[in-house]
């Protein structure tokens, strides 16, 4: 009975280092009593199909397993919050363009200022990842990772951190070509405005530049709003893809 409910506690470990970063579930607004009931639910679940081991060792060597699932299931869920943040890429760089660089919201999720449209689009992606039930899909890599890796298992770190700053790369990589079609209508607006200054030089271009920027970037904004749901889309799918290869990365026999 100690062994089982030793080996149950380790796959709850994993599951709410996991739940604890993860987009959504690892939300300030999403309370702490409602993440662990989730955990142990999905857990109770979980737990008679994923494979187990017989823990043997001393304490200490017990908590070090115990350190190591928090930091399994920590990190699957910090990949795909990673992943995520290239929204916030995308309404930095717009924002930007479009003169909202000095307006911000506090995200409390991370306790920092984030921009206005890059908020928008979080709470954006949020609703359509729910909405096509991509949470589901998170929730069979998690228990895919006890298949890969087993709870109690060693985890190898080969390749991982090489797998780590790939995500930051596709972060990034991300945010910016979702954001090249919102540029370039910027971009046609600072053209016409330079026109503008050029035949009309009585117009204070400082003075109107501004809400027409803003003006032709939500207009342009709505247009492409059906590619930015495909792109998100792709995001989703990039996200999956990462997540695979953290875990693959972390249970790779040398």
């Amino acid at each position: 009975m100690e062994v089982q409910i030793t080996n149950f506690l380790m796959v709850f470990t994993r599951i709410f280092g996991f739940f604890a970063v993860a987009p959504f579930f690892g939300r300030r607004e999403f309370p702490f009593q409602a993440r662990a009931g989730l955990a142990a639910l999905v857990t109770s679940i979980i737990y008679p199909v994923v494979s187990k081991n017989v823990i043997q060792g001393s304490v200490w060597e017990t908590v070090a397993l115990f350190v190591k699932e928090a930091a399994v299931g920590f990190l699957m869920g910090f990949i795909v919050f990673i992943m995520f943040s290239a929204v916030y890429v995308l309404g930095e760089i717009v924002d930007f363009e479009m003169g909202f660089g000095i307006v911000s919201v506090l995200d409390p999720q991370i306790n920092t200022q984030v921009p206005i449209l890059g908020n928008f689009f979080y709470i954006l992606t949020i609703l359509i990842f729910l909405n096509i039930n991509g949470h589901h899909i998170l929730l069979d890599m998690l228990m895919r990772s006890f298949e890969v890796l087993p709870a109690g298992e060693p985890v190898l770190m080969q390749d991982l951190l090489y797998s780590i700053l790939e995500s930051f790369y596709a972060m990034f990589e991300a945010g910016v070509r979702m954001s090249i079609p919102l540029i370039f209508a910027t971009f046609l607006a600072d053209f016409a405005l330079g026109i503008m200054a050029r035949t009309v030089p009585q117009m204070n271009v400082f003075i109107v530049g501004l809400p027409f920027k803003i003006v032709i970037g939500v207009l342009f904004l709505i247009i492409i709003l059906p590619t930015l749901l495909t792109s998100l889309e792709i995001l989703f799918n990039g996200s999956y893809e990462m997540l695979e290869l953290i875990i693959q990365g972390m249970a790779k026999k040398p």
